[in-house]
Parts: C-alpha cells; structure tokens; sequence
C-alpha cells in the first residue's frame, strides 16, 4: 500500500545522494564516519581502531566530516529539489 510514493522515492533518492557524498569523502574520514554513525562506535573504540591520538581530535574530525557532508548535501540534494 503506497501512502504517498512520490515521498518514498525522495527519501530514496537522499539516501543516494547521501551515500555517494560519503564515497568522495578521503577513505579515513568515510571509515570514521561508518564507525560513528552507522556502527555506532564510541569515541574511544574509534581512537583505537583508527588510531587517532585524543577524543578531542575525533571530535574536531567528525565536525570537518559533517561540514563537508553538509556542504555536498546542499548542493546536491537541496538546490537540486524543486521549490514549494
């Protein structure tokens, strides 16, 4: 049953979008991303696994990966939507 598919192909389509700006993402920085969010790793299992020296430094790692997340996501998902 199909409530509204026009919405569902959005979220698709996001999700897509989503996906390929983590894949331009340097390997490191995608490796922490998963780990964070989609594993679920805590900030001390992440500085062992990927080595990274303090959890202040993964903190400043993660804020640079969500900017530049968020910076593609505008571009290619948000400008590219129609407007209301």
């Amino acid at each position: 049953h199909w409530h509204a598919p026009e919405k569902s192909l959005e979220r698709e389509q996001f999700w897509q979008v989503l996906n390929e700006c983590v894949a331009g993402l340097p390997d490191r920085q995608a490796k922490i991303f998963f780990l964070r969010e989609i594993e679920g790793m805590s900030a001390d299992e992440i500085c062992k696994v990927m080595d990274v020296t303090t959890t202040n430094n993964l903190w400043v790692i993660l804020s640079r990966i969500r900017m530049r997340l968020r910076t593609c996501l505008e571009i290619n998902w948000f400008e590219s939507q129609p407007k209301a």
